[in-house]
């Protein structure tokens, strides 16, 4: 799970780690024809919380 709020860059780094696994993970099921559309909302929701969290840390190294 990504949290909603990273204020370090290794909390970015371990942040964009874990969305890249889970969307890879995501991306070997589907062609096999496992779709879970709970799974695929909970990734949805992550994916919403990463970037929210990434325009946020952008703006903080912005001010840096």
């Amino acid at each position: 799970m990504v949290p909603a709020r990273i204020d370090t860059p290794r909390e970015m780094a371990s942040a964009m780690l874990v969305l890249q696994q889970d969307l890879a993970d995501e991306a070997r099921r589907i062609p096999a024809g496992d779709v879970d559309t709970a799974r695929l909302r909970r990734l949805a929701a992550d994916t919403e919380r990463f970037a929210s969290a990434l325009r946020r840390f952008g703006w903080l190294a912005s001010r840096a």
